[in-house]
């Protein structure tokens, strides 16, 4: 009797298929095309990748030229094939359609240079087609000085190349001296010597070359400014704002700023204004509140110039960084949230997650709250390193996201990170102790990283903008056995310092290395019995 549904499953999955192969009604899965890393010949910092709107930006430098640049490592997932931009390619037919790290794995007769002048398009193809777009933007330092030069810096058309250089109301069109003209960057030449140019009273051409090479025509056109000094950019944090400005050739700048609205204004220290050359400065101003708007103006020859209106960024509550907050619940009655709420997942006032749900299906949660002489200040977050059934080991966790348990690929369970569009923090601190204990884990196979004896905590915050790309990164991490609570500080590193966030994870975990998975195994080195406790998370800002 036992026989019989088996062998009618299997009646059925023949007739599935025979019936699926005539009609061939088979649907083919959804697999994204994405690029994974891209480099490119003299590339500065990393490629910007958005898989959201697939869009890759890369920033080069001026050595290069865009309209032949080689392509030096494009890594896609496995299951998508590369079609580069026919128009773009310098010779489609030499372009791979495969990922390579480097250009060492290619043959000699590959071709990787594309035209980078205008954006280029990348189709990868899975059993669906993915239209990327590659933007390159290079990064020339163009810097102009003249003789009279007015306090407002130089304009410039890069679709036209026509750049507008202004000069004071003292000076003669007839004369002009120029004894710096970097149009194309600083291995510029122009032909004709701009310093045998002098006659202005018409826009003068001229031909840029840079490493022998011609590059453009750029035509120059001297006007004249009675402005003495500029605020040019601004870059406003919480409590600070870094400007840049120009200021005529000769004279110093001052700064004043107030709050928008009120009389007073308040000089800025000379020592926080530094010449960059004869005509440019920056500044530093600090000490402002956060989420106010401020007028600020320069200073030069007695001369104001146009205000500059801006606002701080605004300090916003991160919920229960003192981790005093927790709740029971659960399906199985035992897990812990870091949360007014037992949810980590869809509910307004889950704001953090731990791996709990997944834990307590097989023993009882290894993060949960403690107090007493176990916290720093009220309550605190104790987490462990355990040995679970199916993925091997389960550190201890706790993090700004979600969690959602994915028996079939666990490494997908956690979500890392909240929307956030409050002011940037310089410095995550906290309290902390930690047991750590000798790596045992795994026995065998592959391993991460594959040299640890003594098992690490780790703490790191993260920011992304708006496209998905980390803006800022900072981390802790200590092997070291702590039996007081001792606290910790991380400066947090800003990849790029005039991007906005909107999303922050903040990371605790008692095994570094936990979280890493090979299909449903974690492979990342730990020690059964490592034992994390923090408290009283608080963030600094600039």
């Amino acid at each position: 009797m036992r026989l019989k549904p088996v062998r009618t499953v299997v009646a059925l999955l023949l007739s599935g298929l025979f019936v699926s192969c005539i009609e061939n009604d088979i649907p083919y899965p959804y697999i994204e095309g994405y690029i994974e890393d891209i480099q490119v010949e003299d590339m500065e910092g990393d490629a910007e990748i958005d898989r959201t709107n697939r869009v890759v930006n890369i920033t080069v430098g001026e050595d290069v030229f865009l309209d032949s640049l080689p392509i030096t490592r494009l890594v896609v997932n496995e299951d998508a094939t590369i079609y580069p931009d026919s128009a773009a390619c310098i010779r489609v037919n030499g372009f791979p359609t495969f990922s390579f790290s480097s250009l060492d794995e290619l043959p000699g007769n590959a071709n990787t240079a594309v035209d980078f002048t205008n954006p280029a398009h990348f189709l990868l193809r899975t059993y669906q087609d993915y239209q990327w777009t590659i933007n390159v933007t290079q990064n020339i330092v163009r810097e102009i000085v003249v003789d009279n030069q007015a306090g407002v810096d130089p304009q410039f058309d890069f679709q036209n190349h026509i750049v507008i250089v202004y000069v004071t109301d003292e000076a003669d069109y007839g004369n002009i001296q120029f004894s710096k003209l970097d149009l194309e960057g600083t291995k510029t030449t122009l032909e004709p010597d701009f310093r045998t140019v002098t006659d202005f009273t018409r826009p003068r051409t001229f031909k840029a070359y840079r490493n022998g090479k011609y590059v453009c025509d750029w035509t120059v056109d001297v006007q004249k400014s009675s402005t003495a000094a500029a605020i040019t950019s601004y870059n406003a944090w919480a409590t600070k704002v870094e400007l840049s400005g120009s200021v005529r050739s000769g004279l110093t700048p001052t700064l004043q700023y107030r709050v928008q609205g009120t009389d007073a204004w308040t000089e800025v220290p000379a020592s926080q204004i530094t010449m960059q050359g004869n005509t440019a400065f920056s500044a530093t101003v600090t000490g402002l509140e956060d989420g106010t708007n401020y007028e600020m103006k320069a200073t030069a020859g007695g001369s104001d110039s146009e205000s500059l209106l801006f606002q701080t960024e605004t300090i916003t509550t991160i919920p229960n960084l003192n981790l005093d907050t927790w709740t029971q619940g659960g399906a199985s009655g035992k897990a812990w949230y870091p949360n007014p709420v037992a949810n980590n997942l869809d509910d307004p006032q889950a704001y953090w997650a731990t791996g709990n749900e997944g834990v307590t299906s097989y023993k009882d949660p290894n993060t949960v709250p403690v107090e007493g002489s176990d916290a720093y200040r009220g309550k605190a977050a104790k987490m462990q390193t355990i040995s679970v059934a199916l993925v091997g080991v389960a550190a201890g966790n706790l993090f700004v996201g979600t969690y959602k348990t994915q028996l079939t690929a666990p490494s997908t369970s956690v979500s890392f990170g909240q929307p956030y569009t409050g002011a940037r923090m310089t410095k995550l601190s906290g309290y902390y102790k930690y047991t750590p204990m000798p790596i045992n884990y795994p026995t065998s196979g592959t391993s991460i990283p594959g040299n640890l004896t003594i098992d690490q905590c780790h703490v790191y915050l993260i920011l992304w903008d708006s496209a998905g790309n980390q803006i800022a990164y900072g981390e802790f991490y200590s092997s070291e056995s702590v039996t007081q609570y001792t606290k910790f500080e991380v400066d947090i590193e800003y990849s790029n310092r005039t991007a906005k966030p909107a999303k922050l994870a903040i990371v605790a975990t008692s095994s570094r290395y936990g979280g890493d998975f090979d299909g449903m195994k974690v492979v990342g080195q730990v020690g059964e019995g490592s034992t994390l406790w923090i408290d009283e998370l608080e963030l600094s800002y600039d």
